[in-house]
């Protein structure tokens, strides 16, 4: 169960530091502090993308029965179907998204300039 976590925790660090060794934000002056703020802006409205990448990248295991565990769902009482059902299919969606990026069968520098593209896109 922790192994989850953990993994999941050095996935997003990950990707931090990813962001931080971008070249343009290592040359920033320490009172740029508004290029800071636009850093922290892009990861928080993209992290959720990052971690679907660093995942693929980084072989991340999916499986459904920690899941299940570290989530609460398999406890008792047995929360309700639908509730399940919903988790469920959430897990199948992201195993389906890691599954599609490890088939494109990426080097480093290809994830690396996705993840850029990611982290600059706006909205």
């Amino acid at each position: 169960m922790d192994n989850i976590y953990e993994f999941g925790a050095k996935l997003l660090f990950s990707a931090v530091e990813w962001a931080k060794n971008i070249p343009f934000f290592n040359e920033l002056s320490d009172t740029d502090q508004v290029h800071l703020f636009i850093l922290l802006t892009l990861l928080r409205a993209s992290w959720a993308e990052l971690f679907v990448m660093n995942a693929a990248q980084f072989g991340m295991p999916v499986h459904v029965a920690p899941l299940l565990a570290a989530s609460g769902l398999h406890s008792s009482p047995p929360l309700p179907t639908d509730q399940l059902v919903v988790f469920m299919d959430r897990i199948r969606v992201f195993q389906g998204q890691i599954e599609r990026l490890k088939a494109l069968q990426m080097d480093p520098a290809e994830f690396c300039s996705l993840k850029a593209v990611i982290l600059f896109s706006i909205g």
